[in-house]
C-alpha cells in the first residue's frame, strides 16, 4: 500500500509515536511534514532529520501530501483534517499505520492495562544482547538506545500495543503479549468484559505460527486462546515463574527464572519494584520462544537501563530524593508507590499526583482516592486534560476532599510553580518525592533536577 504514496503529513507530530512513524517512513525513502501544537526536543531531531515542521496548523502541507497521518487525541474539528477531507486526501490514524509498516514483520507486540513501556524495554534489551537486530518501537524514551525508536535490519519488530479506540487490532502478532486487562479508557469502552473483548480481538490477531504470553495470575480462562501459548506470573503453574525473590538491594529483587518446573538463571534486575520482576518473567517468555539462550536472557535483563519518566531518579542527596514515574492509573500507582516504599522503608514519603483525563478521574475516581494508602502525604495538581473537555464536579480539588475523608493528608496546589516552591523549602525534610503522572508534569519533575 506505502508505494501509492510518497509523501505524509503528521499532525502532532512531535508525540512519542508520531515522532516514531515519521522516523520509519524517512527511512523508506518517504517525504514527511509534520505540525504541533508545541515545540519539543523530538521536534528539533525530526528537524535536523530533514522533516519540514510548522508549530501550529500547515495548510500548505495539507496541498503537499498525499496523505495524512493523526492520533486519536486530534479532533474533528482540527482545520487540516478538515481541510484534507475537503481535498480528498487519504486519511491514516497512527494505528493504522503502524499496522501498514509492520505487516511483513514479525511483530512482537506488547499490550496490557499497564508495563507495556517497560515491558518493551526489556525485551528489546534482550534481542539487543542476542544479536538479533530488531526494530524497537516504544512509548517513551529507552535509556539503551537513547531514543524511542531503533531500526534494525531483522524482520523482528517490537512494540506496543495500545488499546485505546481498539487501535492495537490493526496490528497482526507473531507474538502477542497481554500483561493484565483492567477497567481504563472508559470514555471509549463500556465496561471490563467490554475491555476483554477486545483483547480477546487483539490475541486472535496472533498468527498461527506465532503464540500469545499470558499473565497467569490475573487472565487464566480469561482469554480466548487458539493459538500456541505461554503462560507467566508468581502462579506456580505459570510455564515462566520464578522462585527465591529476594532483595538484593534497597528496592530491587533478584529471583530464578524458571521454565515449566527447570531453573534457567538468576536474575538481578538493575530496576526497581517487585513489580518489574512480573514484566521480567514477561519478556522472558517472549525470549524462550523465540529460542534465546538462558544466559542471553540474564544478559539482556540485567543490561535494561530503563525508560525515561519509568521509576526515574530525578535528584538525589544527602539521602533525599526525588523520583518521578509514569503511573496514572490506580494499580500503577499502588505499584509505584509500593517500590518507593521498598526503598525509603519508614522514612517519609510524599507524592505528588497528576491526574490524567476527566473522564479517568471520574470513572476510576474512588480507587484514586485510595490508592495512595503508603503515602505520608499526597499533593495534587490540576487534572490534565489531553484530549477532553471540564466534566462538571470533577476536579482535582474534588479528589484531594476524598482522600482526606479516606483519612489522608493531602495538599492541592493550583500551579506547578507553587507546588516546586514547597518541594524546594521540604525537600531536607522528605526520604522521597515521588512525582507521578502521565501528562506535562514532567515540566515539574525536571524543573526540580538541579534545585536544592
Amino acid at each position: 500500500m506505502l508505494e501509492n504514496f510518497n509523501s505524509f503529513y503528521i499532525i502532532g507530530i512531535g508525540g512519542i509515536s508520531l515522532s516514531a512513524i515519521a522516523k520509519l517512513l524517512l527511512d523508506l525513502g518517504k517525504k514527511v511534514y509534520g505540525s504541533d501544537i508545541t515545540d519539543s526536543k523530538l521536534i528539533s531531531e525530526l528537524q535536523s532529520s530533514g522533516v519540514e515542521i510548522q508549530i501550529g496548523g500547515a495548510p500548505e502541507y495539507v496541498m503537499k501530501c498525499d496523505a495524512v497521518i493523526i492520533t486519536g487525541a486530534i479532533s474533528e474539528d482540527n482545520r487540516d483534517l478538515v481541510f484534507a477531507k475537503k481535498l480528498g486526501k487519504q486519511i491514516f490514524t497512527r494505528a493504522q499505520m503502524l499496522g501498514i509498516l509492520t505487516e511483513n514483520k514479525s511483530l512482537i507486540s506488547v499490550a496490557g492495562t499497564h508495563g507495556k513501556t517497560t515491558t518493551t524495554g526489556m525485551i528489546a534489551s534482550i534481542l539487543l544482547e542476542a544479536d538479533k537486530d530488531p526494530t524497537i518501537h516504544i512509548g517513551g524514551i529507552s535509556n539503551n538506545i537513547h531514543s524511542n525508536l531503533r531500526i534494525g535490519k531483522s524482520d523482528l519488530f517490537v512494540t506496543e500495543a495500545c488499546e485505546y479506540k481498539d487501535s492495537f487490532l490493526t496490528l497482526k502478532n507473531y507474538i502477542s503479549v497481554v500483561l493484565n486487562v483492567e477497567e481504563d479508557h472508559l470514555d471509549y469502552f463500556k465496561n471490563l468484559d467490554n475491555i476483554f473483548a477486545s483483547f480477546n480481538k487483539f490475541v486472535q490477531n496472533t498468527t498461527k505460527n506465532g503464540v500469545v504470553v499470558y499473565n497467569l495470575d490475573d487472565l487464566q480462562n480469561k482469554l480466548w486462546i487458539k493459538n500456541e501459548a505461554l503462560s507467566f506470573g508468581f502462579n506456580k503453574d505459570a510455564d515462566i515463574t520464578c522462585e527465591n525473590i529476594n532483595e538484593y538491594e534497597r528496592g530491587k529483587f533478584q529471583f530464578d527464572l524458571i521454565y515449566k518446573g527447570e531453573f534457567l538463571v538468576n536474575i538481578k534486575l538493575p530496576c526497581f519494584g517487585k513489580h518489574n520482576v512480573k514484566n521480567a518473567l514477561a519478556s522472558s517468555a517472549v525470549a524462550v520462544f523465540l529460542g534465546i539462550d538462558a544466559i542471553e536472557i540474564k544478559r539482556g535483563l540485567e543490561a535494561f537501563k530503563g525508560i525515561e519518566r519509568r521509576f526515574e531518579i530525578i535528584k538525589e542527596e544527602n539521602g533525599h530524593c526525588i523520583l518521578h514515574d509514569y503511573a496514572h492509573h490506580p494499580h500503577e500507582i499502588k505499584a509505584s508507590l509500593d517500590a518507593c516504599k521498598e526503598i525509603v522503608e519508614e522514612g517519609r514519603l510524599i507524592c505528588i499526583f497528576q491526574p490524567h483525563t476527566f473522564t479517568r478521574t471520574r470513572d476510576l475516581f474512588d480507587e484514586f482516592a485510595r490508592c495512595f494508602s503508603v503515602c505520608d502525604e499526597v499533593w495534587l495538581l490540576p487534572i490534565y486534560p489531553a484530549r477532553e473537555e471540564p466534566i462538571e464536579g470533577i476536579t482535582s480539588q474534588a479528589l484531594a476532599d476524598k482522600i482526606s475523608q479516606e483519612g489522608q493528608k493531602c495538599r492541592y496546589f493550583n500551579t506547578f510553580s507553587e507546588c516546586r516552591d514547597e518541594v524546594v523549602k521540604e525537600f531536607a525534610s522528605v526520604d522521597m518525592f515521588a512525582i507521578l503522572g502521565a501528562g506535562d508534569i514532567e515540566k515539574l519533575a525536571y524543573s526540580l533536577k538541579d534545585k536544592n
